[in-house]
């Protein structure tokens, strides 16, 4: 006779205790007096606001740098530097600001070889036909293999122009202003302008440029000789107000 087996036994749970109430909670907190409590809740207060201030501060700053380094890409890329070896060798040799060269072929050409304006200037420095044929006289090169086509050589079109502009140079003084006006309108309209007071007070001095054009033509070429300057030849650059040499 089979005797059966006892039924299981359920264990007994424990009741679960009671929920601590706040004060249980922070024993340490509520034993504290009050002026202690609330120094330390003004303290962590005061952290976590300094925190805060600081991780804003940090974003703010690493957004402002980001801004500044995609703005001076972009000025960059807007000031590209080509035929740089030639730019130099004559620019050295003309004792000439190599980044006023770059800035001169960057707003007559934007560095194209090839480019012709509408009143026949060519090539990068966009010289006219008499001007380079009066460049190759000076040079001693007006003979039987002279071409006003050679222009359209990066190299031979970059010798001409500082060669040129190296002429004006000597002539104006190093003064950059009267430089770049005589490459836009003529050395002898430079020349009357500086004989007339309301242009010029001391006969030297070019404090106003009366043609519309050429002033535009001069802000933007000394504006962008700044930028190259900054970026490409920052330690050739002289003083911001004084002459180019």
């Amino acid at each position: 006779m089979n005797t059966p087996s006892p039924a299981p036994r359920r264990r007994r749970r424990n009741p679960a205790p009671p929920a601590p109430t706040p004060e249980e909670r922070a024993p340490l907190l509520t034993a504290l007096p009050t002026p202690v409590r609330l120094l330390l809740i003004f303290l962590c207060t005061a952290i976590f606001f300094t925190c805060a201030v600081a991780v804003t501060r940090s974003y703010l700053a690493r957004q402002e740098e980001r801004r500044r380094l995609e703005a001076e890409a972009a000025e960059r890329a807007q000031h590209p530097l080509y035929y740089r070896e030639a730019i130099e060798q004559y620019a050295l040799a003309q004792e000439l600001d190599p980044a006023l060269v770059c800035a001169i072929i960057l707003c007559e050409s934007s560095f194209d070889a090839q480019a012709q304006s509408r009143l026949g200037a060519r090539g990068l420095m966009q010289l006219m036909e008499d001007t380079a044929a009066w460049i190759a006289h000076r040079l001693g090169e007006d003979g039987e293999g002279y071409s006003f086509d050679a222009l359209y050589d990066p190299v031979t079109n970059i010798r001409f122009g500082t060669w040129y502009l190296g002429y004006l140079s000597r002539r104006f003084g190093g003064d950059a202003t009267k430089i770049v006006c005589a490459y836009h309108a003529g050395q002898g309209n430079v020349d009357s302008w500086l004989q007339n007071p309301l242009y010029s007070p001391d006969g030297v001095t070019l404090a106003t440029i009366p043609t519309e054009d050429t002033a535009a033509y001069a802000s933007r070429v000394l504006r962008a000789r700044d930028v190259y300057r900054k970026y490409y030849y920052p330690a050739e650059a002289p003083a911001p107000d004084a002459a180019v040499d």
